[in-house]
């Protein structure tokens, strides 16, 4: 079976493309082979929108690493994987614009579990991560956090690979 990066990132704002916290999980054969979270220090302001809502301070990111010093363990992590996530084009992005700003064009096969949960689990009213994972059951701590979601998302996908009687996600 393939290895499966579930993966989140928070941004200070909406203005740039930069991340203030990220969240991996590897699993393979379903269970978790690597968990690396780590707040980043995105090198611009944190609204106060997104303080409120990620309840990450300025000064929690003061003395965290630059995406630079984390780059070579998220590809080290990431490599001949399919990177998953709850609205995974979002997160996606913010990784390939952070590379981009070091001269790296990071590319990896993604697979975003919104579309999945729609197909597998059609009777659920909403898809937003908060709400689908709790009309589950699936534990969500630190809601708007790089880790809390991802770790939230990654009991969601093995929920979604059980459910695919098809295999589709495996073929995908």
């Amino acid at each position: 079976m393939a290895i499966y990066i579930v993966f989140d990132v928070e941004t200070p704002n909406s203005a740039n493309n930069r991340m203030s916290a990220i969240g991996i999980s590897a699993i393979k054969d379903n269970k978790i082979v690597a968990n690396y979270f780590s707040l980043v220090d995105p090198e611009s302001e944190i609204t106060p929108f997104v303080q409120k809502l990620t309840n990450i301070s300025p000064k929690m990111v003061k003395t965290a690493p630059k995406f630079h010093e984390l780059a070579k363990r998220v590809v080290e992590i990431t490599e001949g994987t399919t990177l998953v996530g709850h609205n995974i084009d979002f997160d996606y992005r913010m990784l390939r614009q952070s590379f981009q700003r070091l001269g790296y064009d990071f590319k990896i096969n993604s697979l975003d579990t919104i579309p999945l949960a729609k197909k597998l689990i059609p009777d659920e009213v909403s898809c937003s991560l908060g709400k689908l994972v709790k009309s589950l059951g699936i534990p969500l701590t630190n809601h708007h956090r790089a880790e809390g979601d991802a770790r939230a998302t990654l009991e969601l996908f093995k929920l979604l690979i059980s459910k695919d009687t098809e295999n589709e996600i495996i073929q995908k």
